[in-house]
């Protein structure tokens, strides 16, 4: 059902089916890298795999505009994590993750979407679910910015910990990236190892 649904949303946008699949892959390992059990594991690849579905409601110009977004513009992107739980919420084998995928773009201080939640107060997942979001999408091409090199997407997500990420799960991340995903074995990770 996961990988149905990310191929309707890669179909709609070819990136974001890619990204979807990455972070995905992330989840996964970095739920393996914190010591948590199978079901949690693919509970945590699931929850990768479908983050973004929201963007299928999001129109084509807007998710891939080039240049920097309006005001208005910008509002309807952040209503892809509720669009996504909406979207989700029609299935029950989903019920776990519909808060992970609400609160994905929420901060470790406070200042995200979509309710402002701060610290532990953001479910578990979605406090992954942002590292693994954010180091992929930094390190992807994009119609508005070439990729960041891993080095620089690391060094940021260190400089964000406490702030936008949860300090902890920023440090295991880094750690885990900074022995499996470097170098060569960082594009092999992104080809799809």
């Amino acid at each position: 059902m996961a990988r149905a649904l990310v191929s309707r949303l890669s179909d709609k946008d070819e990136y974001t089916g890619w990204h979807s699949q990455n972070v995905a892959k992330l989840m996964y390992e970095l739920a393996d890298d914190m010591g948590f059990d199978t079901k949690y594991k693919e509970e945590a690849l699931v929850a990768g795999l479908v983050h973004d579905i929201g963007k299928v409601k999001i129109p084509p110009y807007i998710l891939n505009k080039p240049g920097v977004l309006t005001t208005v513009e910008y509002k309807i992107i952040k209503a892809h994590p509720e669009f996504g739980v909406r979207i989700l919420g029609r299935f029950g084998s989903f019920d776990k993750i519909l808060d992970a995928i609400r609160h994905h773009h929420e901060r470790y201080d406070g200042k995200g979407y979509p309710d402002g939640r701060e610290g532990t107060d953001i479910p578990l997942f979605s406090r992954m679910l942002a590292i693994c979001d954010t180091f992929d999408a930094m390190t992807s091409k994009r119609c508005y910015r070439p990729p960041h090199e891993a080095e620089e997407a690391l060094a940021e997500l260190e400089l964000c910990a406490g702030t936008q990420f949860d300090p902890e799960i920023s440090q295991q991340f880094i750690c885990m990236m900074g022995s499996s995903c470097l170098g060569q074995n960082y594009y092999n990770y992104k080809k799809g190892r």
